[in-house]
């Protein structure tokens, strides 16, 4: 193999790729300038104020429990031992598609959420939206009460106004409310609209599949609901379709294991499916792909059509594409792609971005019929609760119906048009024109603050519910706790609407299930309280044909398809709070966005090629002042910062909205920019031919790409499939030494001249009692795509603090595990890498070497420990680590915070009572979920009455591999030959961190493998 494909050129950012002068002088510096002290004019109790309610409730603020006196069990609950979490099957809705939870529960207060193995939608894992939900019940800036024209008021006053205002039943009402699956909440749904004889029903997402849905509908004639099985997929092709983000899927747990299943490898003589991905903004599921190209997303359509055209003349069903020309007829990935698909019928898929137009993604539609993909690889569900209608136009007329003064009641359940709705509709305008305005939500927001009533909305961790996945499989939510403001969910709001009473969610749900168990209820509904997921059968799927106008339809819409030339701008959703829905979360806040690195903020993303045609200077380092641009749609200007980004189309602007809100918590106010603005009815997705100017400002953003660099060293390895057949053992360290893993029982050790040398050569390796579990990790970087489940996992489970944008960007963020991504080749069209880098718990620990207080030792099992009460800050173990991965806790703000007003009660609540909250002043990092481990070996001892302390295989999961979608993370005993850990680290793609520097680390990695079409290369 050849030294460059060995030694690959790896950046992070294009600071380090240019290693200019700023740039060597950030990267040599021992800490992050600035980073051993606070000494900005933002006072500690100021800042506080900023930060808010998610900094303490992830940990920053309650280094200390309150002395209170408490009462004891009098008599003790069979089922509750103190101090053992109990385990409850519930499951979390997104928009409208329910994913399978499993909820730890600690005397009465829920405190993780991991996935449901039993449920198809998650098989035990979650996203980073599912792990953050518990940061989102306990959060104090939620809506505490109900409010009557914005003052004080209760339930039952709100009951006792239905009661006498809904009795009139003919007039005008329009129910506006988010995407909802729930069987119960329908059922009301379909009662509302009997009951009222003018009511019309509004279902509002601003990033929905209603284009995805009339897209079916233009091609068959009816909308049917697309489910792609990637890992039945040898050939994937992807249209400006983000499928692996779970901002963009609402299934995005189900498609990124089933793509990742499609692409396992194990061997050279495996085989892996081929994924294209054509797209305008560097994603994370373009970062997977195969063959990449870049083209402004106006252009994805005359690409699709070029795409159809060329495979016209080898199947039938694509006529009406025929003969059609365009600017990408001649494109060089034409033919490839169609001799691809051809050569794989039945085998391939090709999926468009749920934005995009119905035209697209009929077109999308067809040829899936065509190559045989519909009912092999690609599925179509009847969904029963979609609306027959395009909810955007239904919205548009509502918007005119207000404004005229046509309607009498507007009832708002979740959704919050007032800043989501498209800018043109002036939807919060609109809302003056309505009689009564009543609006369910779970902050006192934008929408809320205009409605005569504002209930406070249940969390679904607090409330009876039910729903269905994303194909189908019904579940139902069971409440872990008594809401903490005395909120209603909207089944119990509904049902007060229909009938002017109060009624408990419990009730309403069971008496929807009454039909599904019609023998033995009873049984069947404990059955499914047990297991989380029910039994029955799915959304029943659908043998499609072509419609009968399908061609005429077709050939309308294709021709003549071409893009602007001009400057295009790119509106999407964005990957760490959605919508806006999440932006009071400091989790996800904090969490870095996979491809840029970005923490607290939204930003201009463009390429390096149209940046230096406005003039912008590019962003490159973590602690970026960067240039700040004025855009401009239709005469709406919206100025922000503009970012860099490696790999994005030309002559095209990425924004993404949920940001710049107001008044609805303190870590969402006035965070980042609000781009609603600029979204209007005919720019949903995007928008030609806008006006993009440099203003002269600058704006500070908070970046680690560059933080904890290994300065060019060789640290993810990667190859083709053909040059890993060439070469099965490219990954590994060109030593006599086999470094499977030192320091356990098959690990076959011998000596020679190129054996790595050790940096402690005077000090003798451990050894380990032999009933003890050796504890190692594996991550497969085949199968992780970088979406940082992980980070978050950790972050929920370990108590890990938030510390807010400005420590961001003293490089001062706590994450005992970062995603690290990387880029390969040229900086207008690079390859992206992603690798997650925890502590490596090592066998010749640096850290432990130098630590004066031995703080830092090793255990029995094989972990590299802290004992925080014995640090005492030297740091000096942070200093010697070569993976950068531990974190110095800087700040403690217990004091301040219990003195602003808040819940010291809530705050306490939050936190996992089996990990110790650290206080100032220590250092802290991975620590394999020491408090899993123990847990499973006291239960293991106790099991077999104390003849081994050995966990079986599988019984400990970390809470980043238990997360991870993907499946890229195994973790387990060294000592049992048959662990799925002990098999991946034989495997020939397995290496290790800085091998050469012998410090034995226990956490390894398999290489990456890509599977290109060479006549792409």
């Amino acid at each position: 193999m050849s030294e460059e494909v060995k030694n690959p050129n790896y950046w992070k950012s294009l600071g380090e790729l240019a290693r200019n002068e700023e740039y060597e002088k950030f990267v040599e510096r021992e800490f992050p300038e600035n980073a051993t002290e606070l000494n900005d004019e933002v006072s500690r109790r100021s800042f506080l104020r900023v930060m808010g309610a998610s900094i303490a409730l992830a940990g920053f603020a309650a280094c200390r429990r309150p002395v209170q006196k408490i009462l004891p069990y009098s008599d003790m609950p069979e089922e509750v031992t103190p101090g053992k979490p109990l385990f409850y099957a519930s499951a979390m809705p997104f928009q409208d598609a329910l994913t399978g939870i499993v909820v730890e529960n600690h005397e009465g207060r829920p405190t993780k959420i991991e996935g449901n193995e039993l449920h198809p939608a998650s098989r035990g894992n979650t996203s980073i939206f599912g792990q953050a939900a518990i940061l989102n019940m306990y959060d104090p800036d939620r809506s505490r009460y109900v409010r009557k024209d914005g003052e004080r008021s209760s339930v039952n006053a709100f009951t006792d106004f239905c009661g006498d205002h809904f009795s009139d039943t003919a007039q005008n009402i329009a129910f506006v409310s988010e995407a909802n699956s729930s069987p119960t909440y329908n059922r009301l749904k379909d009662q509302a609209l009997a009951r009222f004889s003018n009511a019309r029903w509004i279902t509002y997402e601003p990033f929905g599949e209603d284009n995805a849905l009339e897209g079916t509908n233009i091609a068959f004639g009816q909308r049917l609901r697309t489910f792609n099985q990637f890992d039945s997929a040898d050939v994937i092709v992807a249209f400006d379709d983000d499928f692996l983000n779970p901002a963009a899927a609402k299934n995005s747990e189900e498609n990124t294991r089933r793509f990742t299943d499609g692409r396992h490898i194990e061997s050279p003589e495996d085989g892996m499916s081929r994924f294209y991905a054509i797209e305008s903004t560097f994603s994370i599921t373009g970062s997977n792909a195969d063959n990449r190209l870049r083209i402004k997303s106006s252009d994805i359509e005359p690409f699709i059509y070029a795409l159809a055209a060329e495979l016209s003349d080898s199947v039938s069903g694509l006529s009406a594409f025929s003969g059609i020309s365009n600017k990408y007829s001649d494109h060089e990935w034409i033919p490839v792609l169609a001799e691809e698909l051809l050569e794989n019928r039945e085998n391939s898929i090709l999926t468009v971005g749920r934005e995009h137009k119905p035209s697209l993604h009929a077109a999308v539609a067809a040829m899936n019929l065509a190559l045989g993909n519909a009912g092999q690889t690609v599925s179509y569900h009847q969904v029963p609760h979609l609306d027959e209608n395009n909810s955007r136009e239904a919205l548009v007329n509502l918007t005119e119906d207000l404004n005229a003064g046509r309607i009498d009641t507007v009832v708002l359940v979740g959704t919050n048009p007032a800043f989501t709705a498209p800018a043109d509709l002036n939807f919060a305008d609109a809302l003056s024109g309505a009689g009564q305005v009543i609006h369910l939500s779970d902050y006192y927001d934008e929408t809320s603050s205009l409605a005569q009533w504002h209930l406070n909305r249940a969390h679904f961790l607090e409330a009876w519910g039910d729903g269905s996945s994303y194909t189908g499989t019904r579940s139902v939510i069971q409440p872990q706790i008594e809401p903490l403001y005395s909120g209603i969910s909207e089944i119990e709001f509904l049902n007060t609407i229909l009938t002017g009473e109060q009624r408990d969610g419990y009730e309403l749900v069971r008496e929807t299930w009454q039909s599904y168990y019609t023998s033995d209820f009873e049984s069947g509904w404990k059955q499914a309280l047990h297991d989380g997921v029910a039994a029955e059968e799915e959304f029943p799927t659908v043998s499609v044909t072509l419609s009968d106008n399908f061609s005429s339809a077709a050939g309308d819409f294709a021709t003549g398809s071409e893009a602007s030339e001009g400057m295009e701008l790119v509106i999407r959703p964005d990957s760490t709070v959605f919508d806006g829905r999440f932006a009071n979360n400091g989790w996800l806040q904090e969490l870095p966005k996979p491809m840029t690195k970005i923490t607290w903020d939204n930003v201009a993303l463009m390429s390096k090629k149209t940046a230096d045609q406005l003039d912008v200077t590019a962003a490159g380092l973590g602690e970026a002042e960067v240039e700040v641009v004025a855009i401009t749609v239709d005469g709406t200007t919206v100025e922000m910062p503009a970012w860099v980004q490696p790999g994005h189309a030309d002559n095209s602007i990425t924004i993404t909205v949920g940001y710049g809100r107001e008044g609805i918590g303190r870590v969402a106010n006035k965070t980042g920019v609000d781009t609603y603005p600029l979204r209007t009815t005919s720019n949903m997705l995007y928008a030609s031919d806008i006006s993009v100017e440099k203003t002269g400002k600058t704006y500070e953003i908070a970046c680690t790409q560059d933080h904890n660099t290994m300065e060019g060293r060789s640290l993810l390895r990667h190859a083709t499939l053909q040059e890993y057949r060439d070469d099965p053992n490219f990954s590994s360290y060109e030593s006599s030494y086999n470094a499977e893993m030192p320091g356990v029982a098959y690990a076959e050790e011998t000596t020679g001249d190129s054996d790595p040398l050790s940096i402690f050569d005077a000090i003798d390796e451990q050894e380990y009692p032999a009933d003890e579990p050796q504890w190692g990790m594996s991550i497969d970087l085949n199968a992780c795509t970088g979406c940082g489940v992980c980070t978050i996992a950790c972050t929920a489970e370990n108590n890990i603090p938030v510390i807010g944008k400005r420590e961001v960007s003293r490089g001062r963020e706590m994450h005992w595990i970062r995603n690290d991504r990387y880029f390969d080749g040229d900086v207008n069209n690079p390859k992206a890498l992603h690798q997650p880098v925890p502590c490596m718990h090592c066998e010749l620990a640096p850290c432990e070497q130098v630590c004066p207080v031995a703080a830092t030792t090793h255990s029995d099992d094989g972990m590299n420990q802290m004992t925080y009460n014995r640090c005492i800050g030297t740091r000096y173990c942070a200093n010697n680590c070569p993976y950068k991965v531990r974190r110095f806790n800087f700040f403690n703000y217990t004091k301040e915070f219990l003195t602003e007003g808040d819940d010291p009660e809530i705050v306490q609540m939050a936190m996992n009572p089996e990990v110790t909250i650290r206080f100032r002043g220590v250092m802290e990092k991975c620590t394999y979920c020491v408090q899993r481990v123990n847990r499973a070996k006291i239960e293991t001892k106790i099991e077999t009455d104390g003849e081994t302390k050995k966990p079986a295989d599988g019984s400990v999961e970390t809470a980043c591999q238990q997360a991870c979608p993907a499946d890229a993370i195994y973790f387990g005993d060294l000592t049992d030959p048959e662990s799925e850990v002990v098999k991946t680290k034989k495997n020939n793609r397995n290496y290790l961190l800085l091998e050469e520097l012998n410090t034995r680390p226990r956490t390894s990695y398999l290489s990456k493998i890509r599977n290109p079409n060479p006549k792409l290369a």
